[in-house]
């Protein structure tokens, strides 16, 4: 319809050098897919985790069902040469696993009768300062105020507290923490993209073992309000990598796709909605060890989903 009103207007050499135009004007749209964020402005993440998880080990079959949830506020404190001063504030958390053994629950707002509620409270409401640039790169971390006063007021043996401390935090040191948020932080492209355009993503999966690969990220649509770019991923542990594993040496062989579809307000670059999905099939074999006379080896099945909510 509008080409006949067109044609009216302008004769037909104009007409195809209006409709050149056109084409040339869509063809070239490029985006510039970066963070926006503004000077004390909070940006809400909430997150949920469900990892179901099939274990045979000696022939016995174990199934457990674990559900994290976080929810946590991104402040930007301050802006210097384009780069993002934040601290990352979890204002509650809990972990919830299902098994034949029963069920096991620790919430940061749970009563402190449970040790562990404590600790997980300990590590609320405390600021994991990270600086960020524009196209989500944590440039550097700090998680000293999260693990200071880990175990106050948690009621256990002096040994057995100083054992849980050296253990948690050997799990939540600052690189660690750094390749968990980075995952969700960088996956902008660093050059403008059209509609269908690719670009790489490394990514370190700190799961069972540890998991180096490159996801493939696609910008799939664009709104006037938000971006939609997928993710795939291929990850795989190394080959008869020998790791430790709860103090034990084992060899992990674990495989399977990653994918991922995130939503983000283009006015700020903030993810409002995501989903993750990963699947790992495989084994680990336990190596021979003082409390296990011969090597053990299990299968194992992963399937994990990540929903994040960074909506206000």
């Amino acid at each position: 319809m509008i080409w006949r009103i067109l044609g009216k207007i302008y004769p037909m050499k104009q007409l195809f050098t209006l409709l050149g135009f056109f084409i040339i004007c869509t063809a070239s749209a490029q985006y510039d897919l970066v963070y926006k964020l503004e000077k004390d402005g909070v940006y809400p993440q909430k997150q949920t985790v469900i990892s179901e998880q099939k274990q045979v080990i000696n022939g016995f079959p174990q199934e457990v069902t674990t559900v994290i949830t976080t929810d946590a506020d991104y402040i930007v404190r301050d802006i210097i040469d384009g780069v993002y001063h934040i601290d990352i504030v979890i204002k509650k958390m809990s972990n919830e696993s299902k098994s034949a053994m029963g069920t096991e629950s620790m919430s940061s707002e749970g009563p402190a009768s449970n040790r562990m509620n404590t600790l997980f409270k300990n590590m609320s409401n405390k600021p994991i300062k990270v600086t960020m640039d524009q196209y989500g790169k944590l440039l550097s971390i700090n998680v000293d105020a999260q693990l200071s006063g880990l175990m106050d007021g948690v009621e256990m043996p002096e040994m057995q507290k100083l054992s849980v401390e050296s253990a948690m935090k050997a799990e939540m040191t600052a690189e660690k923490q750094k390749v968990s948020y980075e995952m969700l932080t960088a996956i902008f492209p660093t050059q403008n993209v059209n509609v269908s355009d690719t670009w790489n993503q490394s990514l370190t999966i700190n799961s069972v073992g540890n998991f180096d690969t490159i996801a493939i990220n696609k910008l799939e649509s664009v709104t006037d309000k938000t971006y939609v770019i997928s993710s795939t991923a291929d990850v795989k542990t190394p080959e008869d990598n020998t790791t430790n594993l709860n103090g034990m040496d084992a060899i992990i062989n674990l495989s399977g796709p990653r994918t991922a579809t995130y939503t983000i307000n283009r006015a700020t670059g903030w993810i409002t909605e995501a989903v993750i999905n990963q699947s790992l099939n495989g084994d680990i074999t336990i190596k021979a060890n003082a409390n296990i006379p011969e090597d053990m080896k299990m299968s194992m099945e992963t399937v994990t989903t990540s929903r994040m909510d960074g909506r206000k």
